[in-house]
């Protein structure tokens, strides 16, 4: 007892305890809403690897692929680039082919294009069009990677006026390309 007022003093266990449960009890909501922030950020995919890797087509600066769209088709996996011929000169496309792997067939394989046209003057394009057939087809919004190869004659007028297809003006260009697997409309 407390001489001066009469009165009994509170034991300092129930104060500690006291202090114990409002700790919790606040920072235990704070934690609460955190754990909630956090499933939502997740929920939303943020953090899918594949969110965070960009697409790609690269070949060359003055051979550029301007566009790209790898898209299912009927079973089989469809990619179309676009290649525009920034060189100065006429070109005519030879050969172009992708190395794969698992897409289409399983393991590594190359895959030949179709170009729609051959002979490609200065500032023009060429559509390349590849078919994956195989039972390994992606799924949609999958991340596919692939190296590209492409082999033109140089038909400079300094050169190779007549655009012949001879070995000593013929060029190899490499260059890779990562796609998304997209719906065709898209």
């Amino acid at each position: 007892m407390n001489s001066k007022t009469g009165s009994r003093k509170p034991e300092t266990g129930n104060r500690k305890g006291q202090a114990a449960a409002e700790y919790l009890v606040t920072y235990g909501w704070a934690l609460l809403l955190l754990v909630a922030v956090i499933a939502i950020i997740v929920s939303t995919g943020v953090f899918n690897p594949s969110y965070f890797i960009s697409e790609e087509c690269v070949l060359q600066p003055d051979i550029a692929c301007t566009s790209h769209q790898l898209y299912p088709s009927g079973g089989e996996t469809v990619m179309k680039i676009l290649v525009e011929n920034r060189l100065g000169y006429t070109i005519k496309l030879d050969k172009v082919s992708v190395t794969v792997t698992d897409l289409g067939e399983a393991g590594e394989s190359i895959i030949k294009g179709s170009i729609d046209r051959k002979e490609l003057e200065q500032g023009r394009n060429a559509t390349i069009t590849f078919t994956f057939r195989g039972e390994k087809q992606p799924s949609e919004n999958s991340i596919e990677r692939m190296r590209v190869a492409l082999t033109y004659y140089s038909c400079a007028r300094e050169v190779n006026s007549e655009c012949l297809e001879k070995d000593e003006y013929r060029h190899n260009v490499a260059g890779r390309i990562t796609a998304r697997v997209s719906s065709p409309s898209s």
